[in-house]
């Protein structure tokens, strides 16, 4: 059976994850009006809503950027990469289905500004990506300036920490399993589009060499400043 065009196929994907978010980003939008309008006024109640706004900010920013974002110059090929991708990227969502469970009112507001330093960050981080965003493994341009100046895979960090604070909203074990999975198949998304950036860009290689993964270095890397900033490349994620 013969693939359609890359083009044809970049674009069936760009509207289907377009139209996946704003779904998603309407939802969001409906339960923090209902929120707002129930207003309790509580510091408990702030923070909840603080966290959907933050959220909802999160979700129209990958709409903007999935609808802008350039065509790929190289995609990793084979159906891993893809369903890692779209596993890593979904999983979160079935988190909504899983029965809440009571707990200490100061560990839902511990939660929800965990959720809300993870969001913000995200949002940075989607910001300076721009138009590179991409939920498969794909290669378009390579940035190394903003957050990516400190650690490879910003956005992954970044979107731990909402996974912690959601599940520290619900801590039941089944959370924890599906928190373990998405953290397993975002770990495969970025060993794909390494391979890819790698491929895609000679200069990835000294760029992965000099900066950590996930973990900003607690010490400056070693001859960092001196040495010129590359293009701005960019990765995925």
């Amino acid at each position: 059976m013969k693939l359609p065009p890359p083009a044809m196929r970049d674009f069936v994907g760009r509207a289907t994850m377009t139209l996946y978010f704003t779904v998603c980003a309407t939802l969001k939008a409906a339960t923090t009006v209902a929120g707002v309008s129930n207003s309790d006024w509580t510091v408990r109640w702030l923070v909840e809503i603080g966290a959907n706004i933050a959220a909802l900010g999160f979700m129209m920013l990958v709409v903007v950027t999935t609808v802008a974002r350039l065509p790929p110059l190289k995609t990793a090929q084979g159906i891993e990469p893809r369903i890692s991708a779209l596993i890593g990227c979904l999983a979160t969502v079935t988190l909504i289905a899983v029965p809440r469970v009571q707990v200490a009112p100061k560990l839902e507001i511990v939660a929800d500004l965990i959720t809300i330093l993870g969001f913000v960050l995200c949002i940075w981080c989607l910001w300076r990506l721009g138009r590179s965003f991409s939920i498969l493994a794909q290669a378009r341009r390579l940035v190394t300036t903003g957050p990516y100046q400190f650690v490879r895979h910003p956005l992954y960090a970044c979107e731990a920490i909402v996974l912690l604070g959601v599940i520290l909203r619900n801590p039941t074990w089944s959370t924890v399993v599906v928190g373990a999975i998405v953290v397993a198949f975002q770990y495969r998304r970025i060993v794909n589009e390494e391979r890819v950036l790698g491929a895609a860009f000679p200069e990835y290689e000294a760029y992965r060499r000099r900066i950590p993964m996930l973990v900003p270095s607690l010490s400056p890397v070693p001859g960092w400043r001196d040495e010129p900033s590359p293009p701005e490349v960019e990765a995925p994620r």
